[in-house]
């Protein structure tokens, strides 16, 4: 299916895995919304992409910024066609000297976000009859790391909101799917080159690559599912 001329919203698109997918779609011809909660990230981003990119300054936990957001989209292209949940955080600590607030936080943006900006994507791709959201888990949400509890369970429920939708938008046109990078070569690895090098990378590019893959299967035909990661990661036998 031509991704050409399609309306995308990409949630915590000024870097990283957000902007590599941005990236790829307008490669397709796509019109392509990026949002996060840093506008100078955002502008950065957005001159690093080109003039075909807009930048929308949206907190993805303030359910007002997200109904603003997708009401903004609507005025501007009176439809939107693709939706990629990939506002995230994480957080290290053991459970048992977790504070609380982290945990909220953590949750808040990974899985309430992404909730947010779903429920309001699908009232617009209800009314079209068609419409694919990508949600961005992660392989932790099927085998954890130490001190991961947060992200962990976030990206887990992520797994399962992904399975809901999918359900819920079957009937409607709307296919819904879950893409599990593995380590992914951004800045989030600086300070850490050693597990970097041991466990290897994930190029940007194959991200965006993958994301598109899914996005361009046949309107009846969904991805429902996909993990991608660096042949030498421990994930098989790490659990």
């Amino acid at each position: 299916m031509s991704l050409s001329d399609k309306v995308a919203l990409v949630t915590g698109g000024g870097s990283g895995i957000g902007k590599a997918i941005a990236k790829a779609l307008l490669a397709e011809g796509c019109k392509v919304i990026i949002n996060g909660r840093n506008e100078e990230k955002l502008e950065q981003a957005k001159t690093e992409l080109g003039s075909n990119v807009e930048s929308m300054v949206c907190d993805v936990t303030d359910e007002g910024q997200v109904e603003n957001t997708f009401s903004s989209i609507i005025s501007n292209y009176d439809r939107c066609d693709i939706l990629i949940n990939n506002a995230g955080m994480a957080a290290k600590a053991k459970a048992h000297e977790m504070k609380y607030e982290t945990w909220k936080k953590v949750i808040n943006v990974n899985l309430n976000g992404a909730f947010l900006c779903a429920r309001e994507a699908m009232k617009i791709m209800i009314k079209q009859k068609s419409g694919r959201i990508i949600n961005i888990g992660s392989i932790s949400g099927q085998m954890s790391r130490p001190e991961n509890a947060a992200y962990t369970a976030s990206k887990f429920g992520l797994e399962g909101l992904t399975r809901a939708l999918a359900l819920e938008g079957r009937d409607h046109g709307i296919a819904v799917s879950i893409l599990h990078p593995g380590n992914v070569g951004t800045d989030i690895w600086k300070g850490r080159e050693e597990i970097a090098e041991r466990e290897g990378l994930i190029p940007l590019e194959d991200i965006g690559k993958l994301a598109i893959t899914m996005l361009s299967m046949s309107p009846n035909v969904n991805i429902l599912g996909s993990v991608i990661l660096p042949i030498t990661q421990p994930y098989l036998g790490r659990g």
